[in-house]
């Protein structure tokens, strides 16, 4: 699941409380998880925009899965675009995001987050095997 979908974004969705959204006080949750999703990226792909706009490169995990499954790289890379994405959709307020019913166009959009990110966690649990790597933590 991955601590962003799993322990920022459905718990509050499945209790629909303000109390359980990430950032509840400063009412700034829909930015830190778009904020931890482009981090995510910006490990995979080995890039971090600074802010001055300019462009820090260096080593990244996609070069690596893709020495090994180019096919692989590519598919992470897509899967984790479409979770910055739709992180960058989910609007503020957040606990406004998170009320109503399963159709509510707030929670539409958290919950193709969350199903984006499940997503990106099996994929790159995959890419992890393909590295070599079989046993992952897992959180608790």
């Amino acid at each position: 699941r991955g601590e962003l979908a799993g322990e920022r974004l459905e718990v509050a969705m499945n209790t629909q409380d303000q109390e359980d959204e990430q950032s509840c006080f400063s009412d700034n949750t829909h930015r830190d998880v778009v904020g931890g999703a482009l981090g995510i990226q910006n490990v995979w792909l080995g890039s971090y925009k600074r802010l001055d706009g300019s462009m820090l490169q260096g080593a990244s995990l996609k070069m690596l899965v893709a020495a090994k499954n180019p096919a692989l790289s590519d598919k992470v890379s897509l899967q984790i675009a479409q979770s910055v994405t739709n992180a960058s959709a989910i609007q503020a307020p957040f606990d406004r995001e998170i009320i109503g019913n399963k159709d509510a166009p707030g929670r539409i959009r958290v919950q193709k987050t969350i199903d984006s990110l499940v997503q990106q966690s099996k994929d790159l649990t995959e890419a992890a095997a393909a590295l070599g790597i079989t046993k992952l933590a897992r959180a608790k």
